[in-house]
């Protein structure tokens, strides 16, 4: 992307943001309802839902339609990405009103209590994004994690920038030692470290667990940065009920296994975080927007974490 087309496509963004967060909550979800519905019958998606049907299929009972699921899959995103660019406008009054009453918030409380602050844990499923920002408005000191989109900077910039409207600490994955340290920081200010777990983007040795019978590979950084700091590993979940309002919950902490190494023990915790994950992606399963292959040819270890450590199309096992 050039310089021109990346300032472009901030503003681009901003101005969307200005739109949808102008209009009532009401009116913008009827904008978005319409717009996806131009973007599904005049773009060509075909390659996208072959991905996502494959993707959801596992996680399907018997008879089950995975193209259809991966239809309401993508008009579910739309609505997703309404709320999104709502977010600089976001209050906690709009909030209450979006939002069913938190479940699990005793964890977020007991970590803070504990002063070692906690890490929430979420796969790619409904709005993580409003998640963080509904945690910094209910009282919480939140740092969130990402990964910068190397495909669009400006897309990275508006994220960051939003969630800083609110007060909400981003930290970047980058390779190397400094984001360990930078994390472990945020838990000694007894911040709540939110990230997504479902997908690697720079580990060389991801743990393998079982997700709906098939092998994927989730990220050891949150189980280990547990073991080291004490903090606990809160499995979290923001998704779209009826009506359009959100059910937040915080799942118990995933025990710390008091024998082993620091290598099975942080196995032993993904495993069961991917066990928890499971079930919550089953029951909103048109709601799990992972929109790269997931299963079979899908690598352990991403695309970006690939180009930036120099690798080329060779093969990468997951312990590599």
């Amino acid at each position: 992307m050039t310089p021109d087309a990346d300032r472009a496509a901030e503003r681009r963004f901003w101005r969307i943001s200005r739109l949808v967060g102008w209009m009532p909550r009401r009116l913008a979800r009827i904008f978005a309802w319409f717009r996806t519905r131009w973007v599904l019958t005049f773009t060509d998606m075909a390659r996208v839902r072959e991905i996502l049907a494959d993707n959801v299929a596992p996680a399907l009972p018997s008879g089950a339609d995975p193209a259809a699921v991966a239809d309401r899959l993508l008009r579910n995103y739309g609505m997703f990405l309404m709320d999104y660019f709502r977010i600089p406008a976001m209050t906690r009054r709009r909030l209450d009103g979006m939002f069913h009453p938190l479940v699990g918030e005793e964890h977020a409380r007991g970590a803070i209590a504990a002063g070692k602050g906690g890490i929430l844990v979420t796969p790619h499923l409904g709005n993580w994004e409003l998640g963080g920002i509904h945690m910094r408005l209910c009282g919480f000191p939140v740092t969130a994690v990402g990964v910068a989109d190397p495909v669009n900077p400006a897309l990275t910039r508006f994220r960051d920038a939003i969630r800083g409207l609110h007060g909400v600490e981003v930290v970047n994955i980058e390779p190397g030692l400094m984001t360990p340290i930078l994390l472990a920081r945020a838990l000694e200010a007894n911040r709540l470290v939110a990230m997504l777990g479902d997908r690697n983007f720079f580990e060389s040795d991801p743990v393998e667990v079982t997700l709906f019978g098939r092998s994927a590979w989730f990220p050891r950084g949150p189980a280990i940065l547990a073991l080291m700091t004490g903090a606990p590993l809160i499995p979290a979940f923001i998704t779209m009920g009826a009506g359009g309002r959100y059910n937040a919950e915080l799942a118990p902490p995933i025990p710390a296994p008091q024998d082993g190494d620091r290598r099975a023990r942080s196995d032993a915790m993904i495993r069961d975080l991917a066990v928890v994950f499971e079930t919550r992606i089953r029951r909103s399963i048109d709601q799990w927007y992972v929109f790269d292959p997931y299963w079979g040819g899908a690598e352990p270890i991403s695309t970006i974490a690939r180009s930036r450590a120099g690798l080329g199309g060779g093969n990468i096992t997951p312990l590599r």
